[in-house]
């Protein structure tokens, strides 16, 4: 049997073959699906801090979204890498960015909020399956910083077009499991998470 490092790296380089091979229009169409059932969440509804991502490598476009969620009061932020953690600083369409990190456009200016202070996070991935578990880029950045946040670390909400669903990810004791995902298809609740996307979630993430 394959190690999983192995499994993973070779589930990475099938999805990321597929990505490539989207046209423009299924592009197009599945990222405005992606919009609106974003904008739809509840939890976000009246969060004061969400973060979201650049994309990049053919990950979901979702500035769409981010651009919604802003105009309605919430402080978006998006990701810089610093060494081997992100930080999160503020973000819309018209900040001010620079290529960083891995060739992601990252903010130039800002004050970092906290990952806690999120009410949620939309992340990027790879592959997901029904379990919650996420296939990353390989950094292992979110990984890291929910084992550090423990029950205080936001609703993590994964996004990504619905082939990136696979019968399982190949886990690794680090891993940290989602607690939704966001396709161009449906909004997918881990209800082994203890998370309620209403935004009336018991568990206090300031």
């Amino acid at each position: 049997m394959s190690k999983p490092v192995d499994r993973r790296s070779a589930l990475r380089h099938l999805l990321r073959v597929r990505r490539a091979s989207l046209t423009a229009d299924e592009r197009a169409a599945a990222e405005t699906a992606i919009t609106v059932l974003i904008a739809g969440l509840p939890v976000l509804q009246n969060a004061a801090f969400v973060a979201g991502y650049r994309a990049t490598r053919g990950e979901a476009n979702i500035d769409a979204s981010l651009a919604l969620v802003g105009e309605r009061g919430t402080v978006v932020t998006v990701p810089r890498v610093v060494g081997e953690r992100l930080e999160f600083l503020p973000w819309d369409p018209s900040a001010e960015t620079t290529i960083g990190s891995f060739g992601i456009e990252e903010p130039v200016n800002g004050i970092p909020v906290p990952f806690a202070r999120h009410t949620a996070v939309l992340t990027p991935l790879v592959a997901f399956d029904r379990m919650g578990r996420r296939l990353g880029q390989g950094g292992g950045f979110y990984d890291r910083m929910m084992s550090k946040a423990d029950k205080t670390r936001p609703v993590m909400i994964g996004v990504a077009y619905a082939f990136q669903e696979v019968e399982e990810v190949p886990s690794e004791p680090w891993d940290q499991p989602l607690d939704a995902v966001v396709t161009q298809n449906e909004v997918i609740e881990f209800p082994a998470s203890g998370v309620d996307l209403s935004g009336e979630d018991s568990r206090s993430v300031f």
